[in-house]
């Protein structure tokens, strides 16, 4: 089978690629910049193919035969308008290439941060059907920009023949990405400020994830579904940094907070804010109620629907995930 991987060179397209090659898969890997990747050399089972989805070019070209597109590209970074043009305005492009050149099967990979976490009670499940943002404009660009690229995407899928996937994974984490052991908000030099640390984690390391999103490229009850991917047991974030402890990672000390101190103060300066500035004071993302509840609130995350549709199970546990990420990074101690 062959593969079209967009965004195939950031942290996760990285992963994607090597566990589509590992499954037997040809891989036509999308990247800026051929002359910066990273990943295993091209052979005849890897082409790099250089562009960018934000502009007519060659690329499109490179579809032609391709059996499953997976869709990773996006900017994560930036302002409103550069996000914007790299996640939406590339997707159109992809998308209207794809009319013209139409797959098997589109796998789109999508992001936990598009849920409505503000109707969620602390404790709930946070499943699939969970409801999407209702006011994106309470929450962060790269949330903005996602919930619009997944309606492109679903758009497109009410209207093509290809199949289409939507891959929903939590907070991926691997070699140079550890997400502060769990923590949100640094206080100095060798801490981070880890609040609801009784809660879990939406934690899955990058090779599970990637191996999930290579399982719904071929998966044949995966077609029209919308699947999250998280690690098994996610773990609460002191679990967490002493997994990553153990394994010689470096993390910051956590200082615990309880989540339901920080709603509230947040919900504080949140009146205030309306009250005597109309709500047009900008305040730290953790001092903002919808910000917070995305980055914080704690909730269950299970991945039932994605181990039933997908066959696929987490190879690497937490402790396992640890020791690989150390000996990928190079950092153990």
């Amino acid at each position: 089978m062959i593969l079209f991987v967009t965004g195939a060179g950031g942290f996760l397209g990285r992963a994607v690629v090597d566990a589509a090659r590992a499954a037997g898969h040809d891989v036509r890997a999308l990247v800026r910049d051929p002359a910066r990747w990273s990943g295993p050399a091209p052979d005849d089972h890897l082409r790099l193919v250089a562009g960018d989805l934000r502009a007519a070019g060659p690329w499109t070209e490179a579809l032609d035969g391709v059996d499953v597109v997976v869709h990773l590209a996006a900017t994560k970074a930036g302002d409103l308008h550069s996000q914007f043009a790299g996640t939406v305005v590339g997707t159109e492009r992809l998308l209207a290439a794809l009319a013209e050149r139409p797959p098997t099967r589109l796998v789109h990979v999508s992001t936990f941060s598009v849920y409505d976490y503000d109707r969620l009670a602390v404790g709930a499940v946070l499943d699939e059907d969970a409801a999407l943002v209702a006011r994106p404009e309470t929450r962060d660009e790269y949330c903005q920009t996602k919930l619009v690229q997944e309606r492109l995407v679903r758009r497109f899928a009410a209207e093509a023949t290809t199949e289409v996937v939507v891959v929903r994974p939590g907070a991926v984490w691997g070699p140079g990405e550890l997400w502060d052991g769990g923590g949100l908000v640094g206080l100095g030099p060798g801490r981070t400020l880890v609040v609801g640390p009784r809660g879990a984690l939406k934690l899955t390391y990058v090779t599970n994830c990637a191996e999930a999103i290579v399982a719904a490229a071929t998966a044949p009850g995966a077609a029209g579904a919308t699947l999250n991917v998280v690690d098994d047991d996610p773990p609460t974030p002191r679990r967490f940094a002493a997994a990553l402890g153990a394994a010689g990672l470096q993390v910051p000390r956590g200082v615990p907070v309880p989540y339901g101190l920080v709603a509230g103060v947040a919900a504080l300066l949140a009146a205030l804010n309306r009250r005597f500035a109309g709500g047009r004071a900008k305040l730290p993302g953790i001092v903002v109620p919808a910000k917070l509840a995305a980055w914080a609130k704690p909730l269950r995350y299970p991945n039932d629907r994605a181990r039933t549709v997908l066959g696929w199970r987490p190879r690497l546990d937490l402790d396992a995930a640890a020791r690989d990420c150390a000996d990928r990074s190079g950092s153990t101690s």
